[in-house]
């Protein structure tokens, strides 16, 4: 089980620094009918959840897909989505993963630059598709 510091760190991490982002820049993405986007995970889909570890690392994805959810409701004007990068070949991916860091962030950015205020408040995988919350 995770400790409370753990908790602590992870959460404050993924979930607390994305909300008060939310707060302090969103009213300014909305002025611009611009589109936030956050690096989720495919480890927060509680639909395609079909593992048991990481517990705490997938709690705080989902938190953040609810808060990414809940402020497309409070700016409309803005476009919201939270974004799975992929399994990445990165420090916590590690060399095994399939995905090198440059397509995943090219997919990242090719979901934002296509993105319309239908898309707000949808979580997306780097290659476009959507996924389940």
């Amino acid at each position: 089980p995770p400790t409370h510091e753990d908790f602590d760190n992870v959460m404050h991490t993924n979930v607390l620094g994305a909300m008060q982002a939310i707060s302090t820049i969103a009213p300014m993405v909305e002025a611009a009918s611009g589109t936030f986007g956050f690096v989720s995970s495919g480890m927060g889909s509680i639909a395609e959840t079909d593992r048991s570890y990481g517990w705490l690392y997938r709690a705080s994805k989902a938190a953040l897909n609810m808060a990414v959810k809940a402020a497309a409701l409070d700016y409309p004007q803005a476009t919201f989505i939270a974004l799975s990068p992929g399994w990445v070949k990165t420090d916590m991916g590690g060399q095994s993963a399939p995905l090198e860091a440059q397509e995943s962030v090219h997919g990242m950015l090719q979901v934002l630059e296509h993105a319309t205020r239908a898309d707000s408040g949808t979580f997306k995988h780097y290659s476009g598709r959507e996924l389940p919350w």
